[in-house]
């Protein structure tokens, strides 16, 4: 870490009064990234719950916090814990084969029995210390994966092992009176972290300036339109000014439609000029000729991406590069030095302005900006690169699918690969 200053130290509180999340108060470690819910996800909690315990609650017009956990079992391709009205919810998990499913929390239970969800008794007194016992309950639970436990001063939320015989393991325990907060959205979350969003900003341009003040020129920022791309673009901006910087956009001729509008429309919105480069390959003769990129082996990020800004940097004399890599996205990206070389363009030196930030935090500085955040995480992706990527989760393919159907279809003309061969290649699982 050398002297770095690590700001966003990954301890998140609950602000009950604006029904916010508070970084650096210690009561929930993140281990891993961490970010607001968009729309697909608020969705996806509400529906589960729904599909569980026959009520809703709802999360749309709520601040909703994601934090991405270690999978619990080698089926589990992705793992979410959910966050709001100053609740653990629990977990939300993707497995191979079987889709989301939830792992509901004691908080959650006790959310849910003050919407007045339905719960059954215990039959015989356990005390209080039922967690991980299996309990007979009085009541129908015919046709339940989960069931709330009423239990005086407690609900409990327990797994239905023999509905039959009325059997259930109990999950996890909470007092009763948890009730959702008032709505509230993520301009609320701005103003509960004003103090530590504007001293991360600080550090942040301050390490720009410091870093490239005796640079007039030669200094290219790489801008995707993803959020972290975007927070390292305005920061650069706001260290080094409009004539110090060149923008630049890789085409890779399969973004996911949008991404490119979007970084379009926010460059003229900075008034900052694009530059935009395309390694002008077809995508489709080079997967035909090479195979489907792989997560070891990425040739569609040499090809396409890296040999197109390789040219760019040449030609216009760039000595360093600003991107917006994080060491939260990857165990890779966790031991990328904030000033360092990239292997594959070792003749360009690139600097990490947000190396320590987490995606909250990014999501906070662009809407403190007054910047929209690029609409396709609102639809479920995580990532903003291209419609075919190996590093994306399997169900961020399907979404892919599903909303770039046409290009899939260009794909199996092109190649004889149906999105069921690229699902198996990838994942070892079908499309459903």
């Amino acid at each position: 870490m050398g002297n770095d200053v690590i700001i966003d130290e990954g301890w998140v509180c609950w602000d009950s009064k604006r029904n916010a999340p508070r970084l650096n108060c210690r009561k929930w470690r993140m281990r891993h990234d961490y970010w607001l819910a968009g729309s697909f996800e608020k969705r996806l909690v509400e529906e589960l719950i729904s599909a569980e315990f026959k009520i809703h609650y709802r999360l749309q017009d709520r601040n909703v916090l994601i934090h991405r956990a270690p999978n619990p079992s080698p089926r589990s391709m992705l793992t979410l814990e959910v966050f709001a009205d100053g609740v653990r919810l629990g977990v939300v998990e993707y497995r191979i084969g079987e889709k989301w499913m939830i792992h509901p929390s004691g908080g959650l239970a006790s959310l849910l029995n003050s919407l007045g969800a339905y719960s059954v008794e215990v039959e015989s007194d356990h005390g209080r210390r039922l967690k991980g016992k299996k309990v007979k309950v009085v009541g129908d639970i015919d046709g339940l994966r989960w069931i709330l436990l009423d239990l005086d001063k407690y609900v409990g939320v327990a797994r239905v092992i023999d509905a039959s015989k009325r059997i259930v393991k109990v999950k996890d325990v909470a007092p009763k009176g948890f009730k959702p907060l008032p709505a509230t959205g993520i301009i609320q979350v701005v103003e509960a972290n004003r103090s530590l969003l504007e001293t991360a900003i600080n550090e942040a341009v301050g390490f720009l300036k410091k870093t490239l003040e005796n640079v007039m020129d030669g200094i290219a920022v790489s801008y995707s339109g993803g959020a972290d791309s975007t927070a390292s673009l305005v920061l650069s901006q706001e260290a080094l000014g409009h004539a110090r910087i060149k923008v630049v956009y890789v085409d890779t001729g399969m973004d996911l439609p949008g991404v490119k509008e979007y970084a379009l429309r926010i460059l003229d919105k900075l008034s900052l000029i694009p530059h935009v480069v395309s390694s002008g390959l077809d995508p489709f003769n080079e997967i035909a000729s090479r195979g489907l990129p792989m997560r070891d082996n990425r040739w569609c990020t040499r090809i396409l991406k890296l040999e197109p800004l390789r040219r760019f940097y040449r030609e216009h004399n760039i000595r360093f590069v600003i991107d917006g890599s994080r060491s939260r996205e990857s165990s890779g990206r966790a031991e990328t030095p904030r000033i360092g070389r990239n292997p594959l363009i070792p003749e360009v030196t690139r600097i990490l302005p947000i190396k320590w930030w987490s995606r909250l935090l990014v999501q906070l500085y662009i809407v403190n900006k007054g910047i929209e955040l690029n609409p396709l995480y609102d639809e479920g992706f995580t990532r903003l690169g291209c419609i075919l990527c190996p590093a994306m989760h399997p169900h961020e393919l399907e979404l892919s699918y599903t909303k770039n159907r046409y290009w899939f279809e260009r794909l199996r003309e092109a190649t004889g690969l149906s999105i069921n061969d690229v699902m198996m290649y990838l994942y070892g699982e079908k499309h459903n």
